[in-house]
């Protein structure tokens, strides 16, 4: 009988990888932030044109525990092809960030005196790496390397 191969089978590079992607997804999490720029533009305090990066940053936030989940757990084409949508995703809307940000300006959430494009354009080298790096046969294999199960 075969199986997905577990993480003690992967090699150094391979872990390295299947680590900063989890942990990289998991930051995602403090996209949950959008929430107040929600509240701020339904209350009239901010454009709506902040309406559809909010939410999207609210699709990263809301997906990032499930997609860790079946990262661990179930991966496979699923996986992989809901990993590299959640990433291309994740990119178009720091597009969205940056178009806002440029007609109408920063947000109220953005720090004075931080740029409102430093967070973004961070976020967004980094999407681009994990999506580049799924890209790679070395690395998209880990969603799809059979293993041989010993116990068989």
């Amino acid at each position: 009988m075969s199986t997905t191969l577990k993480f003690k089978d992967f090699n150094t590079n391979e872990k390295i990888f299947f680590i900063g992607l989890i942990i990289w997804i998991l930051l995602q999490m403090s996209r949950f932030i959008a929430m107040m720029l929600i509240n701020d533009i339904n209350a009239g305090v901010e454009s709506k044109a902040w309406m559809y990066p909010a939410y999207l940053d609210m699709f990263a936030a809301i997906l990032a525990l499930p997609l860790i989940g079946a990262i661990i757990l179930r991966r496979g084409l699923l996986t992989w092809t809901a990993t590299v949508v959640y990433l291309a995703i994740s990119i178009v809307d720091h597009f969205g960030n940056f178009t806002t940000t440029s007609i109408v300006g920063p947000p109220s959430i953005v720090q004075e005196g931080s740029s409102p494009y430093l967070i973004p354009v961070i976020q967004t080298i980094f999407d681009f790496i994990f999506l580049i790096l799924l890209l790679v046969p070395k690395y998209y294999r880990l969603f799809f390397r059979i293993g041989t199960d010993p116990t068989a």
